[in-house]
């Protein structure tokens, strides 16, 4: 069956929907992308700073650092606790601390709640900051910690 001029204008919005949809799209990763980088540029003049910070955050709390190396892919809330062995009521006490200075981000997913680590925490690579690898030293020593 032919369209007719009312189909035809439907198909026309529709496919000018479906570019204004790319354009849209290709706008929101180029803004990712300079965020990212204007990221890096603050890291860069910050490292210090993060590091003294995250190594006061993490030492005296083997738990905070149990999450920073959990948390480097998206992990959902039950299985941190798992994994932390620690009761979900207490689980925002090493959180809320690590996203209230942007260490640690989370998003949900339908009704789950996934964390992750900053890219921040990448960023100053702080695994390999001497004070935090003698922590986590001593933490993989300790068998079922981590």
């Amino acid at each position: 069956m032919p369209k007719n001029n009312r189909d035809k204008e439907i198909d026309k919005e529709i496919e000018q929907m479906k570019e204004d949809i790319r354009d849209i799209r290709n706008d929101i990763n180029e803004i990712k992308g300079n965020t990212h980088n204007i990221s890096r540029i603050l890291t860069i003049g910050q490292r210090e700073t993060i590091k003294q910070d995250l190594i006061e955050l993490l030492s005296n709390s083997p738990k905070r650092l149990q999450v920073l190396l959990l948390t480097k892919d998206y992990i959902d809330r039950e299985e941190l606790c798992a994994k932390l062995n620690t009761d979900a009521r207490n689980l925002n006490s090493f959180l809320d601390p690590l996203q209230e200075k942007g260490y640690l981000s989370d998003k949900k997913d339908g009704r789950r709640k996934l964390y992750r680590r900053t890219d921040l925490i990448n960023q100053v690579g702080f695994e390999k900051i001497k004070e935090i690898a003698e922590l986590i030293k001593q933490l993989e020593a300790k068998p079922g910690e981590l």
